[in-house]
């Protein structure tokens, strides 16, 4: 993955100076490509992902998909400490699931240490992303 800026890594926000981290976004669902965010709208829903780091849900009452990123950040050191193995293992693990897109989404979030990443047709423009409609 080509090294960019992390659009969740807020660098003015104090709680990460104290430690304080675990932090949820609701973003918009157009970061992702139409096809991307009709996958997910069904994978949510039959997906198998316990061993791919994540949870996903549906939100009642709500066209949005949550994620539940587990054992974050997910960078090699940490990820190889606690799964044996690095990133890209788990990438490729994730990418036969899902989307690259979403799977792109979700490291970058993980790696700034976010518990729940939501994607919401209403949700907030994360600059620095791609848009793709919303």
């Amino acid at each position: 993955m080509s090294q960019i800026a992390n659009p969740f890594i807020r660098t003015n926000d104090q709680s990460f100076e104290t430690g304080c981290y675990s932090s949820a976004f609701a973003i918009c669902s157009g970061h992702l490509t139409e096809a991307g965010w009709m996958e997910i709208q069904d994978l949510a829903e039959h997906a198998d992902t316990s061993l791919l780091l994540f949870e996903c849900f549906t939100l009642p009452d709500s066209d949005a998909v949550g994620f539940k990123l587990i054992r974050t950040p997910w960078i090699d050191e940490h990820l190889c400490n606690v799964m044996g193995h690095g990133l890209s293992t788990l990438q490729a693990k994730q990418e036969e699931e899902f989307p690259p897109e979403v799977i792109r989404l979700l490291i970058l979030a993980a790696q700034a240490d976010v518990r729940f990443l939501i994607f919401d047709p209403n949700g907030f423009v994360l600059e620095g992303l791609p848009l793709f409609d919303c």
